[in-house]
C-alpha cells in the first residue's frame, strides 16, 4: 500500500513539474470552453464577440510561445511532450496561422452570415491549433497518434462548415475516409515499432539502439506504415487525393489553414522521427523511401497542376508540390537543414495565406470560379493584380521574394549533403526540384496572364475593402523582408534550436 502511495505521489509530482510544458495548450483549452459556453447564448452582441475571443486566445498563445520561459527542455511532461526549440517555433507558426484564419474569416461573407455553428467554427479553430501544438511537442508515438486525430477530427468538421452545400459534404466524406484509412495504417505501424523496441518514446536512445539491432525489413515495413499517417497530414503522394476536393469544398479561410498549419506540424513530426534513423543500419532504406516519396510528390503535384481549370484545384496541387520540397529538405542530413525547413515553413505560411486571400476577394467580389474568370481583373483592380503576381512569384521561387530564399536554402542544403555523402539520390532530388520549379512557373503564370493580358467585358467598378487591402499588404511584407534580410529570421531560429533536444 505504501509503495502504491509513493508511486502515485511520484507521478503526481512529475505531472506538476512538467505541467508548465502545456501552458499554451491549457490556455487554448480554456478559450475553447469559453467559446462553446458563450455560443449557447442567443444574444447577437455575444455572437459578434466570439471571433475576438478566439483572437485573444490565439494571441495569448502566440505571446507565450514567443517569450518562452514557461517550461524547460529538462522538464518533459511524463516523457510524452517536450517544449524545445522546434516545438516552440512550431507553436508560433500554428498560432499565427490561427490568427490569420480568423482575420480571413472576418472578411468572408459566408462565415460572417453564419448563424448556426458560428461559435463552433472558432472553437474548432482553437482545438485544431491545440492539436497541432501537441503534434510538434510529442515524443511518444501514441501521443503523436492522439494529437493527429485531434487535428483530423477538427479538420473534418471545419470542412463541413457549409453543410448545405453538396460539394462541402462530398469533400468532408472523402476527407474522413482517407483520414480513417491512413490513421489505421499508421497505428498498425506504431504497434510494430513498440514490438521491436519495447518503447513508444521515439526520441530515446533505447528506441534508436533497438532499431539498429532489429531486422531491417521489419523496420522498413513499420516505417512505411507510420509514414502513411504523416504523409496524409502533409498531403504527400500517395495520400494526397483528399486535397483537391477539400480545397474545392471548404471555405477559403479553412483552406488557407489546411494548406499551412497541418503541413507544418506533419513536417515537424517527420523531422523528429527520421532523426533517429541517421545512425541506424536501416537508414539507407528509410532515406530511399522518403526520397521516392519526395520525387513522386514533386512530379505529380506539379504536372497535375498544369491541367487544372479552377484556381482552387490548381493551388491544391501546388500545395502537394510544396510538400515534396519539404520532404526533400528533410533528407539533407549532414547540413543545418532544420533551420532551412523552419525558414521554408515560415515563408509558406505568408505565401499561402496571401494567395488564398487574393482568391477569396476575387471569388466574393468578382465571382471568380475558373481561371478564365480572372480575365482583365488585374486592369480593373491593379492593387489586387499586383498582389496576386507577388504571391505567385514567391510560390514559384523567384526573386526578389522570400520563396526564392526558402528554395535556395533547401537546394543548398541538399547539395551540401550530397557532397558529404556522395548519395546519388540527393543529386536526383536536387535536379528534380530545380527542373520542376520551372514547371511550376508555367501553371502559376496562368493567373497573371488572365489578369493582365485578357480583356474583361464587365463595366462594374467594384471596390476592395480597406481591411482586405491591409491584410494583403500584411502577408506580403515578410516575403520582401525575408528576401533581403533572411538572416534576421535564421538567427532567431538558430537561437531557438539551441534549446532543442
Amino acid at each position: 500500500m505504501n509503495e502504491q502511495a509513493v508511486y502515485l505521489a511520484d507521478q503526481l509530482n512529475a505531472i506538476i513539474a512538467g505541467a508548465g510544458t502545456l501552458l499554451p495548450e491549457f490556455l487554448l483549452a480554456f478559450f475553447f470552453l469559453l467559446l462553446v459556453t458563450l455560443d449557447l447564448f442567443k444574444s447577437k452582441a455575444i455572437k459578434r464577440l466570439l471571433p475576438w475571443l478566439a483572437l485573444t486566445g490565439l494571441f495569448s498563445g502566440l505571446l507565450l510561445q514567443v517569450l518562452g520561459g514557461y517550461a524547460g527542455v529538462e522538464e518533459p511532461f511524463l516523457n510524452l511532450l517536450v517544449s524545445d526549440g522546434v516545438a516552440r517555433y512550431g507553436g508560433i507558426l500554428f498560432s499565427a496561422a490561427g490568427i490569420f484564419t480568423v482575420f480571413m474569416a472576418l472578411q468572408h461573407r459566408g462565415l460572417e452570415k453564419l448563424e448556426e455553428g458560428r461559435g463552433e467554427f472558432y472553437a474548432l479553430l482553437l482545438v485544431l491549433v491545440l492539436g497541432l501544438n501537441l503534434m510538434a511537442k510529442s515524443v511518444n508515438l501514441l501521443m503523436v497518434f492522439l494529437a493527429i486525430e485531434t487535428v483530423s477530427i477538427a479538420s473534418y468538421i471545419l470542412t463541413l462548415t457549409f453543410k448545405q452545400e453538396k460539394r462541402a459534404v462530398e469533400a468532408g466524406l472523402k476527407y474522413v475516409l482517407y483520414g480513417a484509412l491512413s490513421a489505421g495504417v499508421m497505428l498498425y505501424g506504431m504497434s510494430f515499432f513498440y514490438g521491436l523496441t519495447g518503447t513508444l518514446n521515439y526520441t530515446s536512445d533505447v528506441f534508436a539502439l533497438s532499431l539498429m539491432q532489429a531486422d531491417g525489413l521489419l523496420v522498413t515495413v513499420a516505417t512505411v506504415l507510420v509514414l502513411a499517417g504523416f504523409f496524409f497530414k502533409i498531403s504527400a503522394v500517395p495520400f494526397h487525393f483528399w486535397a483537391p476536393d477539400v480545397y474545392q469544398g471548404a471555405p477559403l479561410p479553412v483552406v488557407a489553414l489546411f494548406s499551412t498549419a497541418p503541413k507544418m506540424a506533419g513536417i515537424l513530426v517527420i523531422l523528429r522521427f527520421v532523426t533517429n534513423f541517421a545512425d541506424a543500419t536501416t537508414f539507407a532504406d528509410v532515406q530511399l523511401l522518403l526520397g521516392i516519396a519526395a520525387i513522386a510528390t514533386l512530379v505529380i503535384g506539379n504536372f497535375t497542376a498544369l491541367w487544372q481549370k479552377t484556381p482552387r484545384r490548381l493551388l491544391a496541387y501546388s500545395s502537394v508540390s510544396h510538400a515534396g520540397f519539404l520532404l526533400m529538405a528533410l533528407l539533407a542530413f549532414g547540413s543545418s537543414y532544420t533551420s532551412a525547413v523552419l525558414f521554408y515553413l515560415t515563408v509558406l505560411l505568408f505565401m499561402n495565406f496571401g494567395i488564398f486571400l487574393v482568391l477569396q476577394v476575387a471569388e466574393e467580389r468578382f465571382g471568380v470560379k475558373t481561371l478564365e474568370d480572372f480575365s482583365g481583373l488585374g486592369r480593373l483592380q491593379p492593387y489586387l493584380g499586383v498582389m496576386a503576381v507577388l504571391y505567385l512569384l514567391s510560390l514559384t521561387g523567384l526573386p526578389p521574394l522570400g520563396g526564392f530564399m526558402g528554395k535556395l536554402l533547401v537546394f543548398s542544403n541538399v547539395w551540401e549533403a550530397y557532397t558529404l555523402s556522395g548519395n546519388t539520390l540527393l543529386l536526383v532530388l536536387l535536379i528534380t526540384g530545380i527542373l520542376l520549379t520551372g514547371v511550376a512557373l508555367f501553371y502559376y503564370i496562368k493567373i497573371p496572364y488572365y489578369l493582365f493580358f485578357k480583356r474583361n467585358q464587365t463595366q462594374e467598378n467594384l471596390v476592395i475593402s480597406p481591411s482586405n487591402k491591409l491584410l494583403l499588404a500584411l502577408f506580403s511584407l515578410p516575403l520582401l523582408v525575408l528576401f533581403f534580410k533572411p538572416d534576421l529570421l535564421l538567427r532567431w531560429i538558430e537561437q531557438l534550436l539551441a534549446h532543442t533536444l
